[in-house]
């Protein structure tokens, strides 16, 4: 009986969203001879199993690196995962109406980029009328969100079965003779390669430090709740027509049974927690931050949670991505840290893969000191320092060069 290979071009470890995202970037220049490991019996088993991951530009308080980045990651992400998007639109809601301005808002936007046509100020009247949504705030017509178990299971089932490799836990890696060898938990060599490719979110920490790579990631511990009211309810009456996000986000409630509707809202943000297990208080939450976000404070408990999703997310220290190559170790890279937007992070990540991978391959050697954008993205707005923004060496070089960011909601 022949043996099997043991020998890739590149390995990627980890077949969430970010393993579909590097798969995506292989493929796109032709490599091929490729293996996929993950702990879970097949793709998406984890925070990447759902199917309601909202989709937008963040708005910022000036043309900050997030606001700039969350830009070029939204049309990334629509062009990406085209086949699992979804929606006719997003409308954001500020924290809060105090203050709200259609006018400002307007200015606001066009200082950041935004044209007219893709980012829209309504006043509250205007949202009503339109939406049906008692509140001010912006509508992003392109917005929408992405089915990402099925944007997984698209990538994946083009992927030779003898290429992945599932139900497998990855122990430990280790860099020799210009390859890097990966070992399962019993220290038995899985393969070797001369590219690795870290999309394992929390597990990467664990991979790294045995490098005395020290990689600052934490598990956000997240919960969407599917509340269900009646057709009869005063819910009903004010049922959006579009998705919403601000404090939390929500899906247009869907009719699942006759004179039943499903309506999805989350998701909550419990940092340091990776707990898996449902919180009736996380229920609570969710239904609490809907009714501030919609001025319903006051209307009788007629939402009845009906199920849950419960992720956990992998975040690091300063609430952005770690994408690119690991300054110091030829070959090995990460996309990791996605955090709440892993949809759009994924999908920058898949692009700015392609063009990295293709200039080290024109080129015949590793380019591990920093992401080499192509002339697409850096057309698009991807300068050599947003990309250094995003690499592992901020952090690795002792400080983050990164300015701390807190989570929208």
């Amino acid at each position: 009986m022949p043996k099997p290979q043991t020998t890739y071009d590149a390995i990627v470890i980890g077949a969430g969203i970010a393993g579909a995202a590097i798969v995506k970037s292989l493929k796109n220049n032709k490599i091929s001879n490729f293996l996929v490991i993950d702990q879970g019996a097949s793709e998406a088993t984890k925070t990447s199993a759902h199917a309601e991951a909202l989709c937008h530009p963040y708005i910022g308080r000036g043309a900050s690196r997030l606001q700039r980045l969350t830009f070029m990651a939204f049309n990334e992400a629509r062009h990406v995962w085209a086949t699992s998007w979804r929606g006719d639109g997003v409308f954001h809601l500020p924290r809060t109406q105090d203050g709200f301005s259609k006018d400002l808002m307007s200015e606001r936007l066009l200082s950041q980029g935004f044209s007219p046509e893709k980012a829209i100020p309504l006043s509250q009247a205007e949202a009503l009328r339109m939406l049906n949504v008692n509140a001010g705030g912006t509508f992003f017509p392109e917005g929408g969100w992405v089915n990402i178990q099925q944007a997984c299971q698209e990538t994946f089932e083009c992927v030779p079965s003898a290429q992945k490799r599932w139900s497998t836990e990855v122990a430990k890696i280790h860099y020799e003779n210009g390859h890097w060898v990966v070992l399962d938990s019993q220290l038995e060599q899985i393969a070797i390669t001369k590219r690795l490719f870290l999309a394992n979110g929390l597990g990467a920490k664990k991979l790294a430090n045995g490098l005395n790579v020290d990689l600052p990631l934490k598990p956000v511990r997240g919960q969407l709740s599917r509340f269900r009211f009646k057709s009869d309810t005063t819910w009903s009456t004010h049922i959006p027509k579009v998705a919403l996000s601000g404090k939390a986000y929500c899906l247009p409630p869907s009719l699942v049974e006759k004179d039943c509707y499903e309506w999805v809202i989350g998701s909550t943000y419990n940092e340091g927690i990776d707990d898996l297990s449902r919180w009736p208080e996380s229920d609570l939450e969710n239904s609490s931050l809907m009714k501030e976000m919609l001025s319903l404070s006051s209307i009788e408990e007629e939402l009845q949670a009906h199920s849950a999703f419960i992720g956990v997310r992998c975040v690091a220290s300063d609430r952005l991505p770690i994408i690119g190559p690991v300054d110091g170790c030829p070959g090995l890279y990460t996309l990791i840290s996605l955090g709440s937007r892993g949809v759009m992070w994924s999908a920058l990540g898949s692009q700015m893969f392609t063009e990295h991978l293709a200039h080290e391959m024109a080129h015949s050697a590793f380019f591990d000191a920093r992401f080499f954008a192509g002339a697409r993205l850096a057309a698009a707005g991807l300068t050599a320092d947003l990309a250094a923004t995003l690499g592992a060496a901020r952090f690795l070089a002792g400080a983050s060069n990164s300015k701390l960011i807190l989570p929208s909601g």
